[in-house]
C-alpha cells in the first residue's frame, strides 16, 4: 500500500513539474510573441514582385533592366522636423489630401540617408521599396516598347495590381518570358495594422534574360541616320517650294539575310520608354499618346506604298512566269499611251533601249508598263503569288506585331470593291503603285531573298532567350533568274539610279531606289525609298547585310533614303564616311 501511495505522489509530482515548466515557457521565454498575438495581431500573406528579366543586345550590353527605387510616402497629419523636409523635396507644404501620398517617387540616392533620419520614428512618413523598369541604353522606343502597371483585366488574369506589365513592343512581345513568378510572404500585423515581422514562404523566381539579335552600334547609327535625314529632307522641300518638315516619320530595318537576324531597327518619331515607367505616369506620356506624329507607331512594321522597290518582285514575276527572259528589249521612253490615259516615266527623256537589268538600274516605268501591257489581266494574280513567295503579303516571322500589309489580286477587288479589275491597274501595280502596301521589314526580308538566290530567311529579333538559342529558318523560293536580278541591283549603284551616292563606296553594293506617290500629296510629299545589300561581288570579305530606309513623305528615294542607308553601311562595315562618300 505504502509503495502505491509513493507512486502517486510521484505522478502527480512529475505532472505538475512538467505544467510549471510549461508556464515558465510560455510566460518566460515566449511572452513577448504571445503577449503581441494576445494584443489582436494576426498573421496575412502577401505576394513578392519578381524581377523582370533583361533585354540585353547581341554582345550582351543590357537595354532593359529591373532596378530598386525608394519612395517617400506621407499619411497625413503632423511631422516632425517639416522645416528640414520641405525644402529637400522643393515642396511650401503638406499636402492635404486624404490617405497615402506619394511625396517624392524615386528618392535620389544621396537623399537616403537624410530621409531615413528624418522618418525614423515617425508613423506618417515612410520610405517604401519598388521595382522600376530602367534603361540604361535605351533603343527606338516604338521598337522596345514599354511598361505599365497591370490593368484591370490584367489582374483578372493573376497579375498584382503593382505588377509591371508589358503594354507595347518588345516589352509586350517578350513578356512570358521577362514575367517571372511571384514569391510569397507572411506578415505579422498588430491591431493598428503595423508590420511587425515578416517571413518569406516563397522566393519568387526572376524572369528569363532575352538577348536580342540587334547590335546596339549599329542601332545607334539607324537611329542617328533617320534625324540627321531632316536636313534632306527639308532640301527637296525647298526645291518644291514647300513648307519645312519640322519632324522625321520613318524607319530603317538592317539585316543579316544569312540568317534573317534583325541588327538594327529604327523609328521615328521615338519616345523614351522609361516615361512609362516612372510613377506617378508623367504629364509627357499624354502628350505622347496625343500626338498626330503618331510617336508610339513602329514604321518599319507599318504598311506603305513601295514604290520602285517593288519592280524587283515584277521583274521576278516577269522572268519566272515567261513574259520576258533576261535579254528582252524594250524602249524606255519618256511616256506610253495604254487605254487613253498617257502614262509617264520619272525622266523626260528617251533613255533607249533597256533588258530587265537595265530597267531595274535606271527605275524605267515604260518599260515595266510594255512588258505587262502584254497580258495585263492575267500578270496581276501571277505578280501577286511570286511577290509573296518573296515574303510581300505576309507575316516575316518577327516577334513584335506586325502588318501583312496587302497585295491586291481580281479576286480581291471583287470582293473588297465590287468592282472588276481593269487593265490600267496592272501597270500602276507594276511600278509599286495603287493599293499595294509593305512595309519597311517585309522590303528588308524580299532583298534578303534575292541576295541569297531564293533563300528566304525568317526574320527575327531574338537570339536567345535564357539558355534556349533561336535558331535561323531559311526557306526555299523556286527561281531560276536570281542572278540577273542581283546584276540589276548592282548596276543600279555602278550606273544608275545610286551611282551618286554609293558609285565610289568602298564594298561593292547593289539597291534600288523608289519614290512612291502618295495619293492626296503634292509633289515633293512622296514616301521616299532606299533598299540596298552587300557584298554584291565575291572576294569580299565583309559581313553580308541588308538595309532599308523609308521616309513618310519624304520626298525622292534617291535624295533622302539613299544617303541614310550608306550612313548604316559605312557603321556596320566601320568604312570612313569621308571613304563613303
Amino acid at each position: 500500500m505504502t509503495s502505491r501511495i509513493y507512486a502517486l505522489m510521484l505522478f502527480f509530482l512529475l505532472a505538475f513539474g512538467l505544467l510549471a515548466l510549461r508556464a515558465w515557457q510560455l510566460q518566460v521565454l515566449e511572452h513577448e510573441k504571445y503577449a503581441l498575438r494576445s494584443q489582436g495581431n494576426y498573421l496575412k500573406t502577401e505576394g513578392i514582385p519578381a524581377p523582370r528579366g533583361r533585354i540585353l543586345d547581341r554582345k550582351g550590353r543590357v537595354i532593359a533592366q529591373d532596378r530598386l527605387v525608394v519612395d517617400l510616402v506621407y499619411l497625413g497629419g503632423e511631422v516632425a522636423f517639416a522645416e528640414r523636409l520641405l525644402p529637400l523635396l522643393g515642396l511650401r507644404e503638406l499636402p492635404k489630401a486624404q490617405g497615402a501620398t506619394v511625396l517624392k517617387a524615386g528618392v535620389p540616392e544621396h537623399l537616403l540617408p537624410t530621409l531615413a533620419e528624418i522618418t525614423a520614428g515617425q508613423k506618417n512618413l515612410k520610405l517604401v521599396e519598388r521595382i522600376e523598369r530602367a534603361y540604361p541604353n535605351p533603343i527606338s522606343g516604338p521598337v522596345l516598347g514599354y511598361v505599365l502597371q497591370a490593368n484591370a483585366e490584367q489582374v483578372k488574369r493573376g497579375y498584382s495590381p503593382e505588377e509591371q506589365v508589358g503594354q507595347a513592343g518588345l516589352e509586350a512581345a517578350l513578356e512570358p518570358y521577362l514575367r517571372g513568378k511571384r514569391g510569397l510572404k507572411a506578415v505579422e500585423v498588430n491591431v493598428r495594422g503595423e508590420r511587425l515581422r515578416e517571413t518569406i514562404l516563397e522566393e519568387p523566381t526572376p524572369g528569363e534574360d532575352v538577348v536580342l539579335t540587334l547590335d546596339l552600334d549599329l542601332q545607334r547609327a539607324a537611329e542617328r541616320a533617320l534625324e540627321e535625314a531632316l536636313a534632306d529632307i527639308n532640301a527637296g522641300r525647298k526645291l518644291r517650294g514647300l513648307p519645312p518638315a519640322t519632324r522625321v516619320k520613318g524607319a530603317i530595318v538592317a539585316v543579316n539575310p544569312k540568317t534573317g537576324e534583325v541588327l538594327a531597327m529604327a523609328s521615328a518619331p521615338s519616345f523614351d520608354p522609361s516615361l512609362f515607367a516612372k510613377r506617378p505616369v508623367p504629364q509627357e506620356v499624354q502628350a505622347l499618346l496625343q500626338d498626330r506624329d503618331l510617336p508610339l507607331l513602329n514604321r518599319a512594321v507599318q504598311p506603305y506604298t513601295p514604290g520602285s522597290t517593288f519592280k524587283l518582285a515584277t521583274s521576278y514575276a516577269l522572268l519566272e512566269e515567261g513574259y520576258v527572259n533576261p535579254s528582252t528589249t524594250f524602249r524606255c521612253t519618256p511616256y506610253l499611251v495604254f487605254g487613253g490615259q498617257v502614262r509617264r516615266n520619272w525622266a523626260g527623256r528617251d533613255m533607249g533601249p533597256m533588258t530587265v537589268k537595265e530597267a531595274i538600274a535606271w527605275s524605267c516605268n515604260t518599260w515595266y508598263y510594255q512588258a505587262v501591257a502584254q497580258d495585263p489581266l492575267g500578270v496581276v494574280d501571277r505578280l501577286a503569288a511570286r511577290a509573296r513567295l518573296l515574303g510581300l503579303g505576309e507575316a516575316t516571322g518577327l516577334e513584335i506585331a506586325e502588318r501583312t500589309g496587302l497585295l491586291p489580286t481580281r479576286a480581291w477587288k471583287r470582293e473588297a470593291l465590287k468592282e472588276p479589275w481593269y487593265p490600267g491597274e496592272t501597270l500602276s501595280l507594276a511600278i509599286g503603285q495603287g493599293p499595294l502596301l509593305a512595309t519597311p521589314a517585309q522590303v528588308a526580308r524580299m532583298l534578303a531573298t534575292i541576295a541569297n538566290a531564293g533563300q528566304k530567311p525568317t526574320l527575327h529579333l531574338v537570339k536567345r532567350i535564357g539558355q534556349r538559342e533561336v535558331r535561323p529558318q531559311l526557306t526555299p523560293v523556286p527561281g531560276r533568274f536570281w542572278a540577273v536580278l542581283q546584276e540589276g541591283l548592282r548596276k543600279t549603284v555602278k550606273e544608275g539610279t545610286a551611282r551618286h551616292v554609293l558609285g565610289d563606296f568602298p564594298v561593292p553594293t547593289g539597291g534600288k531606289t523608289g519614290t512612291a506617290e502618295t495619293p492626296g500629296k503634292r509633289a515633293g510629299l512622296e514616301h521616299a525609298w532606299y533598299m540596298g545589300y552587300g557584298p554584291a561581288e565575291p572576294g569580299f570579305s565583309y559581313p553580308p547585310l541588308v538595309v532599308v530606309a523609308f521616309f513618310e513623305n519624304g520626298g525622292e528615294g534617291s535624295r533622302v533614303a539613299l544617303p541614310a542607308v550608306r550612313k548604316v553601311m559605312a557603321a556596320y562595315w566601320q568604312v570612313e564616311e569621308a571613304q563613303a562618300r
